[in-house]
């Protein structure tokens, strides 16, 4: 099957030259729902990456203690809280009211799995209209006919199962022609990570091959989420965005892990997204 290798001319693709009159909120201005009590640090990540990849304003609404505890990580966090330990049906009508000011929605990280938690993801997606990056606990919870073309949904293996009910094998080719037929079945975009992270909007596939066996760190597709929100947020289109967000954070983890390698953590990627942005976007 016919693929495209993914590389650093991604980064030029999204990345457009800035008029001098430019102000806060022209490049992006991202609201990100997700966390809970017990995950709390996620919703932070997502923000801080897509705020490093470049989007003016980063906003999340997430249950009280994921809020606070976002808030301390970085002054540049907006943060709203809700009154409870997960985000349910309750929290939809102010989340609606909020994703009036941002131009890109991500969704899911740190969330939880429970039925209430679904019912609140299922009424965001149905009735907010807006372009979203979908993952982790949001990609478990959702109800896969409402996936359309202006939405990324970025699994892993186990959460591509749960969504699409279909195992994937190792083998990248059989991996990359699965990818493509559910991206065109469901008429959306889909970046799988792995190994070799594989990119479809069910016309053509995308390999990015630059990762390190060392990004198993906790966090590191949050990272990468945030990094795709950031990046659509700012105007690329979504399939751009979805390999350049890829080659971003791997690039980024595998140059930082020749020297930290098992210290590897998820901070330090956000902390270095800037060198392998400025490395080849200027080139």
């Amino acid at each position: 099957m016919n693929s495209l290798l993914v590389n650093q001319s991604w980064i030029k693709k999204v990345y457009k030259k800035r008029v001098n009159w430019a102000h806060k909120g022209n490049f992006g201005k991202v609201l990100i729902l997700g966390g809970s009590v017990e995950y709390t640090g996620s919703p932070a990540i997502v923000a801080l990456a897509s705020m490093r990849a470049g989007a003016d304003l980063a906003k999340i609404f997430a249950p009280r203690r994921a809020a606070d505890i976002a808030a301390s990580f970085s002054p540049e966090i907006i943060a709203i809280p809700f009154d409870k330990e997960y985000l349910d049906s309750d929290a939809f009508y102010l989340a609606r009211k909020l994703s009036s000011w941002a131009n890109l929605i991500e969704i899911g990280n740190g969330m939880g799995a429970g039925s209430n938690q679904g019912e609140f993801v299922n009424m965001v997606l149905k009735d907010i209209r807006k372009r979203f990056v979908i993952d982790a606990d949001g990609i478990k919870l959702m109800n896969r006919d409402l996936l359309n073309r202006e939405m990324l949904i970025t699994p892993n293996t186990y959460e591509f199962n749960v969504l699409f009910g279909t195992n994937l094998p190792t083998n990248i080719e059989d991996r990359a022609k699965i990818v493509k037929e559910k991206a065109k079945e469901y008429g959306t975009n889909i970046l799988l990570k792995g190994h070799i992270d594989v990119v479809s909007d069910g016309e053509e596939i995308f390999l990015n091959k630059v990762n390190s066996v060392y990004m198993t760190k906790g966090g590191t597709g949050d990272s990468l989420a945030g990094i795709c929100a950031g990046l659509i947020g700012q105007g690329a289109k979504i399939i751009d965005a979805a390999c350049a967000g890829a080659f971003i954070n791997g690039y980024t983890g595998k140059y930082l892990a020749r020297s930290k390698r098992e210290s590897l953590s998820v901070m330090d990627i956000i902390d270095n997204v800037h060198a392998t942005i400025t490395k080849w976007r200027y080139q």
